[in-house]
């Protein structure tokens, strides 16, 4: 086990000396989508196929297809994606469960500022660049979210967020942004052809031009990625504002 510490360790260290300091980014080479930089992994924007159900934009990735250059990706790839969106190692969001629902399936949420536009969670620069499927409200609030279908380990799976604006600044309303990954089986085979604005199906592909020290990175996430989906980490943190 030290062994195989050190050699993430290592990794981890020659990706971090080439590689962008934000994980997820805006991407300058694919339109509508956003970079995992750890990865060099592009990720297309939620908004673009939601409506549009998970068998049908599955049969449009083949040449001449509408999604034609893009693929649906594997789940060890979403589970790194979304663990990087969340970074739970480095920010304080005020609830984290990295072990929600499953191994490696997390939920966290994080309160926006108490003022009239709040909008300030641990994770809305991510938020930003990443797109959203739908926009709801009331007087107090406005939510974006997305939810996103991949191909997990217990069939159909899904990643979410909830990022929410504070309309109102009034103190008895703190509003929060949600993450989460659900593998659990939680979806039936219905959702497979549903066509729901909602929901979209979460699609990558390799950005044009590599990050320095992506595949290294890649490569050790992966590997420690497993190690922790194998040897369940629990570890809850809630800190109240």
């Amino acid at each position: 086990m030290n062994n195989v510490v050190k050699v993430l360790g290592s990794l981890f260290m020659m990706v971090s000396a080439t590689a962008n300091a934000a994980l997820i980014s805006d991407n300058s080479f694919v339109q509508a989508g956003f970079k995992d930089t750890s990865t060099g992994l592009v990720w297309m924007d939620f908004g673009i196929n939601n409506g549009q159900s998970y068998n049908y934009v599955s049969s449009q990735l083949a040449s001449g297809g509408e999604y034609s250059g893009w693929r649906l990706p594997s789940a060890d790839e979403v589970y790194l994606m979304w663990q990087n969106v969340a970074s739970l190692d480095e920010v304080e969001a005020d609830f984290e469960s990295p072990d929600e629902y499953g191994a490696g399936q997390l939920y966290a949420w994080d309160y926006n500022s108490r003022v009239v536009g709040g909008d300030d969670s641990v994770w809305d620069n991510n938020f930003a660049v990443m797109g959203v499927n739908s926009v709801s409200g009331t007087a107090f609030m406005e939510r974006g979210t997305a939810i996103g279908f991949f191909m997990g380990d217990n069939g159909l799976a899904s990643v979410k967020f909830n990022d929410v604006v504070d309309k109102a600044g009034f103190p008895a309303f703190t509003h929060k942004d949600e993450l989460a990954l659900r593998d659990d089986g939680a979806y039936s085979d219905f959702f497979l052809g549903l066509a729901h604005e909602s929901y979209s199906t979460l699609l990558v592909r390799t950005a044009s031009v590599s990050e320095p020290g992506a595949a290294a990175g890649f490569a050790a996430a992966i590997v420690a990625l497993g190690w922790r989906r194998a040897h369940r980490r629990l570890r809850t943190k809630n800190k109240l504002k």
